[in-house]
């Protein structure tokens, strides 16, 4: 049910849409602060009688995000990390200290009474440069089928999957917080081409059983270099989670952030399941690092004439890998 104007807005709890209270929290009063510049929006005074030419103007979200050039959504989600209009209303009587409703009672306003009052601007860098559109431009397809990602909407996107992974637990969250941290610090022109290896070719070349000339089949794109690209000769039915089509047809590299921006580029708000997506590339990487260190415990135990050469090598490769923190293995270096 509409809420009554003069009457209290709608508000759910981050909860609600599958965000924990205290990762929205940590955004706000840390990440934010850190990675973005103070802004308190103007309004008038309750009670001021105003002259014609010196009333304050009474700003809301659109008119903040259109001073400052950035996307209205990329600017809510900076400030609390999602868009759901009843959380955002949370968010800013907890968070900004709202306490003015809106005309149509739908929602918290922006005013000289709120405490602290202050949200956050993303950093110049990060805005997007807004373009007039072309009087006499013609679109010819469904408006529903474009989706385009921007310089700040990737990042915020980044920092929302980084916001999800602080709040997973075990040792599967410590990985996946991990590989975050790799992520954060590669770099957004860079994030489409981090990868790993695919589980199910990891299991096929470290197999003692597996004829060696399929081996160098599936690794003549490098010639047998490290790291290999490139497809293998083995391949599954089907698509995975993570690994999407790549890891099917038996690509050497899983790219799981490109995926992931492709997939979620028209649904950036669902949390349960970026959550499984974060869960899933882990237990795919998991598999393939397992894979190794089940070869290697069987080496330890004797059976190391059948593991020596092209197998030894290649688990020596991806051991290097996780030591180096601009890559994804790093993740399962510890």
């Amino acid at each position: 049910m509409a809420p009554v104007p003069g009457r209290t807005p709608i508000e759910r709890n981050p909860f609600a849409v599958g965000l924990d209270p205290m990762v929205v929290d940590f955004n706000f009063r840390v990440r934010a602060p850190k990675e973005g510049v103070p802004y308190r929006p103007m309004a008038p005074q309750a009670g001021v009688v105003y002259g014609p030419f010196n009333k304050l103007p009474q700003e809301d979200w659109g008119s903040v995000a259109d001073k400052f050039s950035v996307d209205v959504y990329d600017l809510i989600s900076f400030n609390f990390l999602t868009t759901n209009s009843d959380v955002v209303n949370w968010c800013l009587r907890v968070y900004v200290g709202c306490e003015r409703v809106s005309p149509s009672g739908n929602n918290w306003m922006f005013s000289e009474r709120a405490r602290p009052g202050i949200i956050f601007i993303p950093q110049l860098k990060d805005r997007i440069i807004k373009v007039p559109p072309q009087k006499d431009r013609t679109v010819n397809f469904a408006p529903e089928n474009i989706c385009v990602w921007t310089p700040q909407s990737e990042k915020s996107f980044m920092r929302k999957l980084d916001a999800i992974a602080q709040g997973l637990p075990g040792e599967k969250g410590k990985r996946i917080k991990r590989l975050m941290q790799v992520v954060l610090s590669t770099g957004s022109k860079d994030w489409r081409d981090l990868w790993y290896y695919n589980d199910m070719v990891i299991e096929m070349y470290v197999d003692w059983k597996v004829d060696n000339s399929e081996r160098i089949k599936s690794t003549l794109e490098t010639q047998g270099g490290f790291p290999f690209k490139g497809q293998a000769v083995w391949h599954v039915q089907g698509q995975s989670e993570a690994g999407g089509a790549e890891r099917a047809i038996g690509m050497w590299r899983i790219h799981p952030f490109r995926k992931m921006f492709d997939d979620f580029c028209g649904d950036q708000e669902d949390f349960d399941a970026i959550k499984k997506r974060l869960w899933a590339i882990d237990e795919e990487m998991y598999k393939g690092w397992h894979e190794m260190e089940l070869v290697s415990a069987r080496s330890g135990l004797g059976g190391g004439g059948a593991y020596k050469g092209e197998i030894e090598d290649f688990i020596g490769h991806v051991s290097s890998l996780s030591k180096d923190k601009s890559h994804l293995y790093w993740a399962f270096g510890q």
